[in-house]
């Protein structure tokens, strides 16, 4: 799989990847650039979905820590 920048964040990579699709969407795109572009857009989905787990628990810890100290 493709490797990500460190300083990559949820924003960048979602904003790259409406590039990329609205690139992919070009009927006029060149096959070997499409290529490039799927296998980017690929490693970013799977970024943003360890990201959306992350936040997701992270939020979770958080509501059940003010959930007990009720």
């Amino acid at each position: 799989m493709e490797e990500l920048k460190e300083d990559l964040t949820y924003e960048k990579a979602i904003e790259e990847l409406e590039a990329i699709v609205e690139r992919v969407e070009d009927k006029d795109a060149p096959l070997d650039k499409l290529e490039e572009d799927i296998k980017r857009g690929m490693a970013l989905i799977a970024f943003c979905k360890t990201q959306l787990r992350g936040y997701r628990e992270r939020i979770s810890a958080i509501m059940d820590e003010n959930t007990e100290e009720k």
